[in-house]
């Protein structure tokens, strides 16, 4: 896995894929939220290598066994990519302080590298997300608020 911190934003080639794995999938609201569904192109679903944490609102990549239910998008242009690292609390500066960290990654399916980004914090006092699939984990979770 090659880290692509501290890359400069000039030396990456666009499209640029990159992997979501949790608010920012389609349905989810998160690049709704953000304004910026025309700086991405949906490519297909993947697989990624990793486990998931259930943070609350999103969830956090950790590297580890297991795999975890995607979506592939090209990034069309250097200011979606910088609106991201900017909601993943990604900092190329400081990368040791950063939520997540933005890196290139061997995908299970289709295998191809794609960008991540991967929690950078403490993963203790959070609860896995099992099955690795987001989407289908927070249809569990809400039911379960609702019967408890």
């Amino acid at each position: 896995m090659g880290v692509l911190f501290g890359a400069p934003m000039t030396s990456l080639t666009f499209p640029l894929p990159v992997a979501f794995y949790g608010s920012l999938m389609r349905g989810l609201g998160g690049v709704e939220e953000m304004g910026i569904a025309r700086g991405l192109r949906f490519v297909s679903e993947c697989k990624i290598s990793g486990q998931l944490l259930d943070l609350g609102d999103y969830p956090g990549l950790l590297c580890g066994p297991g795999r975890v239910v995607g979506e592939l998008f090209e990034v069309l242009q250097p200011e979606t990519l910088a609106a991201l690292d900017h909601f993943e609390g990604f900092d190329a500066a400081r990368p040791e302080s950063s939520l997540y960290l933005r890196e290139t990654t061997q995908l299970i399916s289709p295998q191809r590298l794609a960008s991540v980004y991967r929690y950078n914090q403490t993963s203790e006092g959070y609860e896995k997300v099992r099955t690795g699939d987001w989407r289908t984990y927070l249809g569990q979770r809400e039911l379960a608020q609702r019967d408890p």
